[in-house]
Protein backbone atom coordinates (compact mmCIF):
# COMPACT_ATOMS: atom_id res chain seq x y z
CA UNK A 1 0.00 0.00 0.00
CA UNK A 2 1.07 3.75 -0.61
CA UNK A 3 2.27 5.78 1.93
CA UNK A 4 2.20 9.51 2.80
CA UNK A 5 5.54 8.99 3.94
CA UNK A 6 6.94 7.47 0.38
CA UNK A 7 5.37 10.32 -1.71
CA UNK A 8 6.71 13.15 0.31
CA UNK A 9 10.20 11.60 1.52
CA UNK A 10 11.43 11.01 -1.96
CA UNK A 11 10.39 14.59 -3.02
CA UNK A 12 13.72 15.90 -3.09
CA UNK A 13 15.39 12.99 -5.10
CA UNK A 14 12.82 13.08 -7.29
CA UNK A 15 12.87 16.37 -8.25
CA UNK A 16 16.54 16.41 -8.43
CA UNK A 17 16.22 13.35 -11.01
CA UNK A 18 13.57 15.08 -13.03
CA UNK A 19 15.14 18.20 -13.55
CA UNK A 20 18.75 17.23 -13.84
CA UNK A 21 17.83 13.68 -15.22
CA UNK A 22 20.33 10.53 -13.95
CA UNK A 23 22.85 8.85 -15.76
CA UNK A 24 22.48 5.03 -15.63
CA UNK A 25 24.53 1.97 -17.44
CA UNK A 26 24.54 2.39 -21.09
CA UNK A 27 21.55 5.11 -21.05
CA UNK A 28 21.04 8.49 -20.26
CA UNK A 29 18.09 10.20 -18.27
CA UNK A 30 16.88 13.78 -18.74
CA UNK A 31 14.33 15.99 -18.41
CA UNK A 32 12.14 16.99 -21.53
CA UNK A 33 10.16 18.82 -19.89
CA UNK A 34 13.32 21.27 -18.05
CA UNK A 35 14.95 21.18 -21.70
CA UNK A 36 12.58 21.65 -24.35
CA UNK A 37 12.18 25.10 -24.76
CA UNK A 38 15.80 25.12 -24.72
CA UNK A 39 16.48 22.50 -27.45
CA UNK A 40 13.68 22.55 -30.06
CA UNK A 41 15.17 20.50 -32.29
CA UNK A 42 17.81 17.82 -30.23
CA UNK A 43 19.52 14.98 -32.21
CA UNK A 44 18.93 11.39 -31.32
CA UNK A 45 21.86 11.02 -29.51
CA UNK A 46 21.01 13.27 -27.25
CA UNK A 47 17.85 12.12 -26.36
CA UNK A 48 16.60 9.92 -23.58
CA UNK A 49 16.56 6.52 -24.47
CA UNK A 50 16.43 3.41 -22.08
CA UNK A 51 14.45 0.00 -21.03
CA UNK A 52 11.88 0.38 -19.15
CA UNK A 53 12.26 1.12 -15.69
CA UNK A 54 11.11 -2.19 -14.82
CA UNK A 55 14.10 -3.76 -16.82
CA UNK A 56 16.25 -1.30 -15.73
CA UNK A 57 16.97 -2.01 -11.46
CA UNK A 58 19.59 1.12 -11.89
CA UNK A 59 17.10 3.72 -13.23
CA UNK A 60 14.74 5.08 -10.54
CA UNK A 61 10.75 5.31 -11.07
CA UNK A 62 8.60 7.47 -8.62
CA UNK A 63 5.27 5.59 -9.40
CA UNK A 64 4.55 1.67 -7.59
CA UNK A 65 2.12 -0.53 -9.91
CA UNK A 66 -0.67 -1.64 -9.13
CA UNK A 67 -0.08 0.22 -5.86
CA UNK A 68 -0.88 3.81 -7.52
CA UNK A 69 -3.59 3.21 -8.75
CA UNK A 70 -5.38 4.57 -5.69
CA UNK A 71 -6.16 7.78 -4.46
CA UNK A 72 -3.47 10.00 -3.02
CA UNK A 73 -5.05 11.73 0.04
CA UNK A 74 -2.38 14.55 0.64
CA UNK A 75 -1.95 15.30 -3.12
CA UNK A 76 -4.21 18.70 -4.46
CA UNK A 77 -4.79 17.79 -7.61
CA UNK A 78 -5.90 13.79 -9.07
CA UNK A 79 -7.65 11.97 -11.66
CA UNK A 80 -8.17 8.90 -13.41
CA UNK A 81 -8.79 9.71 -17.16
CA UNK A 82 -9.73 7.25 -19.96
CA UNK A 83 -10.53 7.69 -23.32
CA UNK A 84 -10.93 4.90 -25.81
CA UNK A 85 -11.69 3.68 -29.25
CA UNK A 86 -14.53 1.26 -29.50
CA UNK A 87 -16.88 -0.58 -31.74
CA UNK A 88 -20.04 -2.49 -32.36
CA UNK A 89 -19.70 -4.26 -35.89
CA UNK A 90 -18.36 -1.61 -38.08
CA UNK A 91 -19.70 0.92 -36.05
CA UNK A 92 -16.62 3.09 -34.19
CA UNK A 93 -17.25 5.51 -31.47
CA UNK A 94 -14.98 7.78 -29.43
CA UNK A 95 -15.35 7.93 -25.53
CA UNK A 96 -14.13 9.93 -22.52
CA UNK A 97 -15.07 9.55 -18.85
CA UNK A 98 -12.70 11.72 -16.05
CA UNK A 99 -13.44 11.01 -12.45
CA UNK A 100 -11.41 14.04 -10.34
CA UNK A 101 -11.00 13.35 -6.67
CA UNK A 102 -12.69 16.21 -6.15
CA UNK A 103 -15.90 15.13 -7.24
CA UNK A 104 -15.84 16.05 -10.93
CA UNK A 105 -16.97 13.59 -13.93
CA UNK A 106 -16.67 14.40 -18.01
CA UNK A 107 -18.10 12.05 -19.90
CA UNK A 108 -18.91 12.19 -23.68
CA UNK A 109 -19.11 9.59 -26.72
CA UNK A 110 -18.20 10.28 -30.15
CA UNK A 111 -19.91 8.54 -33.14
CA UNK A 112 -16.92 8.54 -35.75
CA UNK A 113 -19.05 8.14 -38.21
CA UNK A 114 -21.44 10.67 -38.05
CA UNK A 115 -19.85 12.96 -36.10
CA UNK A 116 -22.23 13.08 -33.55
CA UNK A 117 -21.15 14.40 -29.93
CA UNK A 118 -22.22 14.88 -26.85
CA UNK A 119 -20.56 15.40 -23.28
CA UNK A 120 -21.13 16.40 -20.02
CA UNK A 121 -19.18 18.11 -16.78
CA UNK A 122 -20.75 17.55 -13.26
CA UNK A 123 -19.49 18.74 -9.72
CA UNK A 124 -20.54 16.53 -6.81
CA UNK A 125 -20.82 17.34 -3.14
CA UNK A 126 -18.12 14.98 -1.01
CA UNK A 127 -20.98 12.91 0.43
CA UNK A 128 -21.94 11.71 -2.91
CA UNK A 129 -19.01 9.87 -4.12
CA UNK A 130 -15.98 8.22 -2.92
CA UNK A 131 -12.16 7.01 -3.88
CA UNK A 132 -9.74 4.55 -2.01
CA UNK A 133 -6.55 5.54 -0.55
CA UNK A 134 -6.16 1.07 -0.71
CA UNK A 135 -7.23 0.21 -4.01
CA UNK A 136 -8.53 1.13 -7.72
CA UNK A 137 -12.20 2.13 -6.41
CA UNK A 138 -13.69 5.48 -7.32
CA UNK A 139 -17.39 5.79 -7.30
CA UNK A 140 -19.08 9.35 -8.49
CA UNK A 141 -23.09 9.29 -8.62
CA UNK A 142 -22.73 8.70 -12.67
CA UNK A 143 -19.42 6.49 -12.75
CA UNK A 144 -17.16 4.39 -11.55
CA UNK A 145 -14.00 3.08 -12.10
CA UNK A 146 -12.24 -0.16 -10.10
CA UNK A 147 -10.53 -3.55 -9.90
CA UNK A 148 -7.56 -5.23 -10.89
CA UNK A 149 -5.10 -4.24 -13.91
CA UNK A 150 -6.53 -7.40 -15.45
CA UNK A 151 -9.94 -6.52 -15.21
CA UNK A 152 -10.75 -2.91 -14.47
CA UNK A 153 -14.27 -2.59 -14.38
CA UNK A 154 -15.70 0.67 -15.91
CA UNK A 155 -19.18 2.24 -15.42
CA UNK A 156 -20.35 5.76 -16.84
CA UNK A 157 -24.06 6.85 -17.40
CA UNK A 158 -23.52 9.02 -21.42
CA UNK A 159 -24.86 12.62 -20.77
CA UNK A 160 -28.33 13.50 -22.15
CA UNK A 161 -29.40 10.17 -20.73
CA UNK A 162 -28.85 8.86 -24.02
CA UNK A 163 -27.45 5.55 -22.02
CA UNK A 164 -24.29 3.77 -20.59
CA UNK A 165 -21.07 2.66 -20.96
CA UNK A 166 -20.24 -0.58 -19.39
CA UNK A 167 -16.79 -2.17 -19.93
CA UNK A 168 -14.11 -4.43 -19.01
CA UNK A 169 -10.36 -2.77 -19.26
CA UNK A 170 -7.44 -5.23 -19.24
CA UNK A 171 -4.10 -3.86 -19.37
CA UNK A 172 -1.64 -5.50 -21.29
CA UNK A 173 2.16 -4.60 -22.43
CA UNK A 174 3.91 -1.96 -20.33
CA UNK A 175 3.40 1.21 -18.51
CA UNK A 176 4.02 4.57 -20.17
CA UNK A 177 6.30 6.02 -17.26
CA UNK A 178 5.56 10.09 -18.28
CA UNK A 179 9.33 11.46 -18.41
CA UNK A 180 10.73 7.66 -18.24
CA UNK A 181 10.34 8.27 -14.67
CA UNK A 182 6.78 9.03 -13.45
CA UNK A 183 6.86 12.64 -12.29
CA UNK A 184 8.46 15.56 -13.96
CA UNK A 185 8.44 19.25 -13.50
CA UNK A 186 4.77 20.64 -13.77
CA UNK A 187 3.47 24.30 -13.44
CA UNK A 188 6.08 25.78 -10.61
CA UNK A 189 6.04 22.21 -9.36
CA UNK A 190 5.96 18.28 -10.08
CA UNK A 191 3.18 15.90 -11.53
CA UNK A 192 3.40 12.06 -10.55
CA UNK A 193 2.07 10.46 -14.31
CA UNK A 194 1.79 7.08 -15.53
CA UNK A 195 -0.08 5.97 -18.36
CA UNK A 196 -1.58 2.61 -19.47
CA UNK A 197 -1.90 3.15 -23.02
CA UNK A 198 -3.06 -0.47 -24.02
CA UNK A 199 -6.36 -1.84 -22.42
CA UNK A 200 -8.19 -4.04 -23.98
CA UNK A 201 -11.55 -3.32 -23.75
CA UNK A 202 -14.84 -5.60 -23.90
CA UNK A 203 -18.45 -4.61 -22.57
CA UNK A 204 -21.86 -2.84 -24.03
CA UNK A 205 -22.52 0.10 -25.05
CA UNK A 206 -26.16 1.06 -24.67
CA UNK A 207 -27.05 3.89 -26.67
CA UNK A 208 -30.68 5.41 -27.09
CA UNK A 209 -32.09 2.38 -25.76
CA UNK A 210 -29.89 -0.35 -27.77
CA UNK A 211 -27.57 -2.53 -26.41
CA UNK A 212 -24.22 -3.06 -28.25
CA UNK A 213 -21.30 -5.80 -27.77
CA UNK A 214 -18.12 -3.58 -28.11
CA UNK A 215 -14.71 -4.45 -28.41
CA UNK A 216 -11.49 -1.45 -28.90
CA UNK A 217 -8.91 -0.53 -27.08
CA UNK A 218 -8.58 2.66 -24.03
CA UNK A 219 -6.03 4.48 -22.44
CA UNK A 220 -5.63 5.01 -18.91
CA UNK A 221 -4.05 8.39 -17.53
CA UNK A 222 -3.24 8.71 -14.17
CA UNK A 223 -2.30 12.56 -12.40
CA UNK A 224 -1.51 13.68 -9.24
CA UNK A 225 0.58 16.30 -7.28
CA UNK A 226 0.71 19.94 -6.12
CA UNK A 227 1.05 22.34 -9.16
CA UNK A 228 -0.17 25.60 -9.36
CA UNK A 229 -2.84 26.35 -11.70
CA UNK A 230 -2.59 30.14 -11.80
CA UNK A 231 1.31 29.67 -13.97
CA UNK A 232 -0.69 27.80 -16.63
CA UNK A 233 -1.77 29.57 -19.57
CA UNK A 234 -3.00 26.55 -22.24
CA UNK A 235 -2.21 22.97 -23.49
CA UNK A 236 -2.22 20.80 -25.75
CA UNK A 237 -1.92 17.07 -25.14
CA UNK A 238 -2.31 13.63 -27.08
CA UNK A 239 -2.73 10.30 -26.43
CA UNK A 240 -1.45 8.70 -29.61
CA UNK A 241 -1.20 5.02 -30.60
CA UNK A 242 0.12 4.07 -33.71
CA UNK A 243 -0.51 0.55 -35.77
CA UNK A 244 3.58 -0.23 -35.41
CA UNK A 245 3.12 -0.67 -31.49
CA UNK A 246 5.01 2.79 -30.79
CA UNK A 247 2.74 5.08 -28.18
CA UNK A 248 3.29 9.19 -27.31
CA UNK A 249 2.32 10.56 -25.24
CA UNK A 250 2.99 14.58 -25.96
CA UNK A 251 2.41 18.13 -24.54
CA UNK A 252 3.01 21.80 -26.16
CA UNK A 253 2.25 23.67 -22.78
CA UNK A 254 2.54 27.61 -22.42
CA UNK A 255 3.15 28.48 -18.66
CA UNK A 256 4.28 31.45 -16.89
CA UNK A 257 8.01 30.42 -17.76
CA UNK A 258 7.20 29.87 -21.59
CA UNK A 259 6.55 26.72 -23.90
CA UNK A 260 7.48 23.88 -23.17
CA UNK A 261 6.89 20.84 -26.10
CA UNK A 262 8.14 17.11 -25.49
CA UNK A 263 6.80 13.58 -25.74
CA UNK A 264 7.53 10.28 -23.88
CA UNK A 265 7.65 7.38 -26.34
CA UNK A 266 6.58 3.79 -25.66
CA UNK A 267 7.85 1.08 -27.65
CA UNK A 268 6.12 -2.22 -26.85
CA UNK A 269 9.21 -4.05 -25.63
CA UNK A 270 9.25 -1.28 -22.91
CA UNK A 271 11.49 1.52 -24.13
CA UNK A 272 11.25 4.74 -22.84
CA UNK A 273 12.35 7.46 -25.16
CA UNK A 274 12.00 11.46 -23.73
CA UNK A 275 12.21 13.45 -26.89
CA UNK A 276 11.54 17.15 -28.12
CA UNK A 277 9.07 17.99 -30.37
CA UNK A 278 8.70 20.81 -32.64
CA UNK A 279 5.74 23.22 -31.53
CA UNK A 280 2.29 22.27 -32.52
CA UNK A 281 0.59 25.78 -33.28
CA UNK A 282 2.60 26.85 -36.58
CA UNK A 283 1.40 24.11 -38.40
CA UNK A 284 -1.98 23.94 -36.57
CA UNK A 285 -5.52 24.55 -39.55
CA UNK A 286 -8.91 23.24 -39.12
CA UNK A 287 -9.83 26.01 -36.12
CA UNK A 288 -13.64 26.22 -35.19
CA UNK A 289 -15.01 28.62 -32.33
CA UNK A 290 -17.51 27.04 -29.58
CA UNK A 291 -20.66 28.92 -29.25
CA UNK A 292 -21.00 28.08 -26.11
CA UNK A 293 -17.59 29.49 -24.44
CA UNK A 294 -16.15 31.19 -27.27
CA UNK A 295 -13.15 29.23 -27.20
CA UNK A 296 -11.09 28.48 -30.69
CA UNK A 297 -10.12 25.05 -30.94
CA UNK A 298 -7.46 23.60 -34.04
CA UNK A 299 -8.69 20.53 -35.65
CA UNK A 300 -5.71 19.09 -37.61
CA UNK A 301 -1.95 19.16 -36.20
CA UNK A 302 1.55 18.51 -37.83
CA UNK A 303 3.30 16.72 -35.07
CA UNK A 304 6.97 16.49 -35.91
CA UNK A 305 9.56 14.86 -33.79
CA UNK A 306 12.95 15.64 -35.74
CA UNK A 307 15.16 13.05 -33.55
CA UNK A 308 12.78 10.46 -34.55
CA UNK A 309 12.69 10.90 -38.21
CA UNK A 310 8.66 11.40 -37.39
CA UNK A 311 6.00 13.19 -38.96
CA UNK A 312 2.48 12.86 -37.73
CA UNK A 313 -0.64 14.29 -39.01
CA UNK A 314 -3.07 14.62 -36.32
CA UNK A 315 -6.95 15.26 -37.58
CA UNK A 316 -10.18 15.55 -34.85
CA UNK A 317 -13.39 14.07 -36.07
CA UNK A 318 -15.14 16.64 -35.57
CA UNK A 319 -13.14 19.50 -34.98
CA UNK A 320 -15.44 20.33 -31.83
CA UNK A 321 -15.76 17.65 -28.70
CA UNK A 322 -15.89 20.52 -25.93
CA UNK A 323 -17.01 19.44 -22.51
CA UNK A 324 -20.29 21.11 -21.51
CA UNK A 325 -20.45 21.96 -17.65
CA UNK A 326 -23.45 22.28 -16.13
CA UNK A 327 -21.64 25.25 -14.16
CA UNK A 328 -19.09 27.46 -14.98
CA UNK A 329 -15.56 25.40 -13.85
CA UNK A 330 -12.94 25.80 -16.62
CA UNK A 331 -12.59 27.91 -19.45
CA UNK A 332 -13.05 25.32 -21.79
CA UNK A 333 -11.85 21.68 -22.74
CA UNK A 334 -12.10 20.44 -26.08
CA UNK A 335 -10.98 16.49 -25.63
CA UNK A 336 -11.18 15.31 -29.42
CA UNK A 337 -11.21 11.75 -30.87
CA UNK A 338 -8.94 12.25 -33.71
CA UNK A 339 -7.07 10.06 -36.59
CA UNK A 340 -3.20 9.43 -37.27
CA UNK A 341 -1.48 9.29 -40.55
CA UNK A 342 2.19 9.70 -41.22
CA UNK A 343 6.15 8.43 -41.06
CA UNK A 344 7.66 7.23 -38.03
CA UNK A 345 11.11 7.19 -38.56
CA UNK A 346 10.66 7.07 -42.04
CA UNK A 347 7.69 4.59 -42.25
CA UNK A 348 4.45 5.00 -43.46
CA UNK A 349 2.03 4.58 -39.85
CA UNK A 350 -1.22 4.88 -38.84
CA UNK A 351 -2.78 5.40 -35.90
CA UNK A 352 -5.74 6.82 -33.48
CA UNK A 353 -5.42 9.77 -31.05
CA UNK A 354 -7.11 11.84 -28.26
CA UNK A 355 -6.32 15.65 -28.20
CA UNK A 356 -6.90 17.56 -25.31
CA UNK A 357 -7.18 21.48 -25.92
CA UNK A 358 -7.06 23.30 -22.54
CA UNK A 359 -6.73 26.84 -21.15
CA UNK A 360 -7.55 30.09 -22.56
CA UNK A 361 -7.42 29.60 -26.41
CA UNK A 362 -9.46 33.09 -27.61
Amino acid sequence: MRTTNRIHGRRAMAIAVALAGVATAGSVGMSAAANAANSPARTMSQEASRPGPGDDPGFPTFVHMPADQAAHPNAKQEWWYTVGHIQAGGHKYGYEVQLSRKGITQISITDEASGAYTSEQQVFKPDQFSTSAGKLDVRMPNASLSGPLDAMHLEAELPRHQGTLDLTLKAVGPTLYNNGTGLFPFLDDTSYYYSLPNLRTTGTLTLDGSARHVTGTSWLDRQWGNWNWDTLHKWTWMAVRLDNGQVLNLWDMFDNNGEKHWATVLSPDGTHRVVSVNPLAPQATHFETSPTTGQRYAGKWTVTIPGLNTELVVTARPVLQEIQANQPFTPGINEADSSVRGTYQGQPVTGDAYVEQFGLWK
